[in-house]
């Protein structure tokens, strides 16, 4: 077995492969050529703890076995210490492939999601993202959409903490391509009136931003508070919204910014118009009285495997990581 460190991993990922390896995992999925997943949701809350599980498979060859560890060893009012594990399996012969430090993995794959989602929907001379949250998720979200959307000269970044939100502008800042982005730190209301993409990845159980700001045209990339009882987005917006899906299949019950708003009535199911995948040539115009679209990201096991398996292949090639024989030998 090969054992992949966080080193490893930033190695191996070109950002636009992995785009590229985001969206064909998009359209295994909107064809349903691919195994229902399995999720799992471990948690304790003295002390605090907790423990995400996904599994997922390409169909007879490949699974991949996730697991996403956090703990708050502080207290619950102390920062919070997360790690995460892939297990890439040969399943046709029952042995694992890969181990694979999953840090890095997966806030990658889940940016290389949004941006093959905003590919599709976003205008191609999009000027300014505005983003929500400034913790792990966002720097990479920032730059995979920029990958997409070159046009960007302006980003505007909110945030609840301020000194995150000024060391996510500096980091972003630092990046070459952001050499003649305008980068800044942005109220709510401002950055969502500005934007012609937003993406949101917080942690927040209420809407980030006001709906009624949005401009008409706006593409929203709703990637965070992905529980039944969080929202980011408001029913003002989404009244205004057609959605695409990552995937249909439980988004009416485990995606909030879904099911709160059909609850409220502000969202009707014909609005989720399709599952991003099969949207291969663009989406469908905006139905009437609809003017902006949303792209609701919750994150699929068959990314986690698609891209687990390119980075494997490229290490085999490359002779990175290290060999073990798990029978001793």
């Amino acid at each position: 077995m090969r054992i992949l460190s966080e080193a490893d991993v930033e190695a191996l990922i070109a950002i636009p492969e992995a785009i590229a390896l985001a969206a064909e995992a998009y359209r295994l999925q909107a064809e349903g050529s691919v195994p229902a997943p399995v999720r799992g949701d471990l948690r304790r809350d003295d002390p605090k703890a907790g423990c995400l599980m996904l599994v997922g498979a390409n169909g007879p060859d490949h699974l991949a076995v996730k697991s996403n560890i956090h703990a708050y060893p502080g207290g619950p009012d102390a920062p919070r210490l997360w790690n995460s594990l892939l297990t890439l399996w040969d399943w046709r012969r029952a042995e694992p492939r890969a181990l694979i430090a999953a840090r890095a993995f997966n806030d990658h794959r889940t940016a290389a999601g949004f941006a093959a989602g905003a590919s599709l929907l976003a205008k191609r001379d999009a000027k300014t993202l505005a983003v929500y949250g400034a913790g792990k998720s966002a720097p990479m979200a920032v730059r995979y959409l920029k990958a997409v959307r070159p046009s960007l000269d302006r980003v505007m970044i909110v945030g609840r903490d301020p000194g995150r939100v000024a060391a996510l502008a500096g980091t972003v800042r630092g990046w070459p391509e952001f050499a003649n982005v305008d980068v800044v730190v942005a109220s709510a209301q401002d950055a969502a009136a500005a934007a012609d993409i937003i993406v949101t990845v917080t942690t927040s159980e209420t809407p980030v931003f006001p709906g009624a700001a949005v401009k008409p045209g706006a593409c929203i990339v709703l990637g965070g508070a992905n529980r039944p009882g969080a929202r980011e987005a408001d029913d003002t917006l989404m009244r205004r919204a057609d959605i695409y899906l990552d995937a249909r299949a439980g988004a009416a019950d485990k995606a909030g910014d879904i099911r709160l708003a059909l609850a409220s009535g502000a969202l009707i199911p014909e609005q989720m118009r399709a599952e991003i995948g099969s949207c291969a040539d663009g989406p469908q115009p905006l139905s009437p009285g609809r003017d902006v679209y949303i792209f609701k990201s919750m994150g699929l096991a068959i990314q986690d495997v698609v891209l687990a398996q390119h980075l494997v292949g490229l290490a085999e090639q490359r002779g990175l990581g290290q060999i073990v024989d798990l029978a001793g030998g």
